[in-house]
């Protein structure tokens, strides 16, 4: 059985902290953002979120908090910071007594720092990988491109969570041509509308959503 997830997104604000909030919920497991890049409009850290709608659940703090609101790489810079890959949090005996929801920061291809990727950080956590993608138009662009990189990588995709208003015809363009590109079978593990309202109650109901992890 699987210890946790990595979960990643096609694009930044694709709705990784919301499917993160839900997998977090769902099996009552502790919850880290490695790199935090700025704050919401109303001045909260991802990790405050999902601290606010999980309760009585473990959110570790993210090891690296960037103020601006950009690429890790370029934050760090901009604030004189380093970002190195042992200077985050050892998982391994955590993993031994929960699962742990790990959301990146960005997209797959954000760099980190002037040497390693998103995907980096994703090897060397080595969980499975929950992609995050929308809905809308030019979705399809988006999702083989990332899974193409996956592939590339030799990244474990557990599958795919869409976010938005459910398009059957597009979903259905990404998981055969995905399957083309990444030569396994692609899973669709939801499909979850843009929630106006955020709060436990509909995050329990969302729950119902994943049934196939």
């Amino acid at each position: 059985m699987t210890k946790g997830f990595f979960i990643s997104g096609t694009d930044t604000n694709v709705g990784k902290t919301i499917v993160s909030s839900i997998l977090v919920n769902k099996f009552d497991a502790i919850y880290y953002k490695p790199i935090q890049c700025g704050r919401n409009a109303e001045g909260e850290k991802d990790s405050d979120i999902v601290r606010k709608i999980c309760k009585k659940r473990t959110i570790l703090d993210e090891t690296y908090f960037l103020r601006n609101s950009l690429s890790p790489n370029i934050a760090a810079k901009k604030q004189g910071v380093v970002i190195r890959l042992n200077e985050f949090i050892n998982l391994d005996e955590i993993k031994k007594r929960k699962k742990i929801i790990i959301e990146g920061a960005g997209g797959l291809q954000v760099p980190i720092n002037e040497k390693y990727f998103m995907t980096d950080l994703i090897k060397y956590y080595g969980l499975p990988l929950i992609l995050v993608c929308r809905t809308k138009l030019g979705t399809i662009n988006h999702s083989l491109l990332s899974i193409s990189l996956l592939k590339k990588e030799n990244i474990q995709l557990m599958g795919l969570v869409f976010v938005g208003k459910e398009e059957k015809e597009t979903t259905k363009t990404i998981q055969n041509f995905g399957k083309k590109i990444y030569g396994k079978e692609i899973k669709i593990l939801a499909n979850i509308p843009q929630l106006k309202v955020i709060n436990k109650k509909v995050i329990n109901e969302m729950q119902e959503v994943f049934k196939s992890i």
